[in-house]
């Protein structure tokens, strides 16, 4: 052998002293552990929102629901039945009662299933946003925080299907701009599109989108690629708003649908609550849902401060500050703050959590060690609320919840009279509800005799409203239905100083001359504790309090 061949022999034998073996991250060199992971904790979150089959539920269920149904056997949107919701919402639902029937355990459980998807679209949004490992260690705390009591996690509120189509948005967004793909971007618009048509509520969401792309092109210049994506996310949202008032067009509907989802709300709901108590609603609403996960809310709040340490550029600060902005905002619309609207600020709370996850890790700096010690970390977090919070999750008890998070509102009580009626009603029989219950047809597989199934809105002094209740009133007489539900319960009625008491003293009247009393449901502790009285018993029976709902039966 040559010098030469030598040397070259024994330089293939030599390893550098400071050569190091690369190891792929376990995620990456086992890929089916991602789904292994994640499909096992979408599973335990199901099961844990199956828990509360059976729960009652409240009154915008029970009227969404209704009119899906109406919906699906032929009547006309906003003249038929009304709703101050755009007709996406009636969609939805009418798609539920199509497909697991118009009765509440069946819709609750088919909910789970929309339950399961929300985790799935929320999983993979953030994985596009963050990475694998980071929306693994989320799931689990998004998970909980739709479940939490006091934003009705319980419920099948129409803000969850809001976030179907807004999760399923932002997931297509995020994998549009990963894969510069303009088709996934119209598709993206076209979701999010479809989410301001179930609530108007979403439309804050497509404006992120916009100003993603609008602060993209700020930092690449790039005009071209701007136009693009400016035009298919724009017309992606536009498909199914032109297609559904194409629908409403074509039947007739366009006047009464602009009036209740652009003149109602415009000159009468969202301005009948002053600033200063709107401040009060949303401070004693946020202190019930920061006390029920305290820590979840303290590492979002962390976040708000950690996003501006993290080392990242200019142009994700913006995007990341701008959704947490824009996920707060359908909260604030009409200063109600109402417990379910935060159900779409949960995105932004999450977002924020990351904030928090993100800086840890940046501090820990490059050790594998301390940055697993971190993921273990934020795992035992919603651990640690899940133990502290077994009752809730595994062993609800329906009444409690109902009371704690919806008062002297009658929806325990509303279950226990749709039993009572279904029990004794015959095929064919009709019944009327002289209060803001709907739920109650649910339960008696019903619909209501006259289209004003949600009597606070006739109730209010309005220029209209007269009309409403006469025409209430003449259904009723007309219909002549086999029992009236009077709910005596102001919350219900909610009455007011600018009540009108017509309506109300109508029923007294009505039901004192043509029926008799056969059931008591007395709300003798309001929020707490209620009577339930029938047969012979009511003849003599004297509610204790003001808040009572009597049924009676035609004589």
């Amino acid at each position: 052998m040559s010098k030469k061949q030598t040397k070259i022999s024994e330089s293939k034998k030599i390893t550098p002293a400071n050569t190091k073996v690369v190891t792929k991250p376990l995620l990456e060199r086992f890929p089916w552990i991602e789904y292994v992971l994640v499909g096992l904790t979408i599973t335990i979150l199901f099961f844990l929102r199956r828990n509360f089959l059976g729960i009652p539920m409240e009154r915008d269920e029970g009227s969404y629901v209704m009119y899906g149904k109406w919906l699906v056997d032929g009547a006309k949107p906003y003249v038929d039945f009304y709703e101050m919701k755009p007709p996406g919402i009636f969609l939805v639902y009418g798609l539920m009662v199509k497909l697991f029937g118009y009765d509440a355990l069946s819709l609750q459980k088919g909910f789970c299933y929309v339950y399961a998807l929300i985790l799935l679209f929320f999983y993979l949004f953030f994985r596009n946003l963050f990475g694998k490992k980071m929306a693994m260690v989320l799931l689990p705390v998004g998970g909980l925080l739709f479940l939490n009591p006091q934003i009705y996690g319980f419920t099948i509120q129409a803000e969850f299907f809001v976030l179907v189509f807004v999760l399923a948005g932002l997931y297509l967004f995020t994998l549009a701009k990963l894969k510069n793909n303009l088709w996934i971007l119209l598709f993206s618009g076209m979701m999010l599109g479809f989410s301001v048509l179930i609530k108007q509520a979403g439309i804050f969401y497509c404006f992120f989108g916009a100003l993603w792309i609008l602060i993209d092109w700020l930092k690449n210049k790039n005009l071209r690629k701007f136009i693009f994506e400016t035009m298919a996310f724009a017309a992606g949202g536009l498909i199914p708003v032109l297609l559904i008032f194409l629908w409403i067009q074509m039947q007739g509907l366009t006047k009464d649908m602009l009036f209740w989802i652009v003149e109602f709300p415009g000159k009468y709901y969202l301005v009948d609550i002053s600033f200063d108590d709107g401040i009060n609603m949303l401070t004693t609403t946020f202190k019930n849902i920061r006390g029920e996960q305290p820590l979840f809310w303290m590492l979002a709040f962390a976040g708000l401060i950690a996003g501006f340490f993290i080392k990242i550029s200019w142009d994700k600060k913006i995007v990341y500050y701008s959704f947490i902005i824009l996920s707060f905002l359908p909260i604030v619309p009409g200063y109600r703050f109402y417990g379910h609207y935060w159900i779409l600020f949960v995105p932004g709370i999450a977002l924020s959590i990351c904030l928090t996850y993100q800086l840890l890790e940046q501090l820990v700096g490059k050790s594998k060690a301390l940055k697993n010690i971190l993921g273990v970390l934020f795992l035992i977090i919603p651990i640690s609320h899940f133990a502290n919070s077994t009752s809730y999750y595994l062993k609800p008890d329906f009444d409690k919840i109902l009371h704690a998070g919806y008062g002297s509102n009658p929806f325990p009580e509303a279950k226990v009279i749709g039993d009572f009626l279904k029990k004794n009603m015959k095929p064919g029989d009709q019944i009327y509800v002289a209060g803001s219950e709907p739920e109650i047809y649910l339960y008696t597989n019903t619909l209501g005799v006259t289209r004003h199934n949600v009597v606070y809105i006739i109730n209010l002094k309005y220029p209209f409203t007269k009309t409403m209740r006469a025409e209430a009133i003449k259904d009723v007489e007309t219909k002549k239905p086999r029992y009236i539900v009077d709910v005596v319960i102001p919350i219900s009625l909610w009455f007011s100083k600018e009540s009108e008491m017509e309506l109300f003293e109508w029923t007294q009247k009505y039901v004192q001359e043509n029926y008799n009393l056969v059931f008591i449901a007395d709300q003798y502790s309001p929020g707490n504790a209620t009577n339930y009285v029938e047969g012979p018993a009511v003849l003599t029976y004297k509610p204790q309090g003001q808040n009572f709902i009597t049924v009676w039966e035609r004589k």
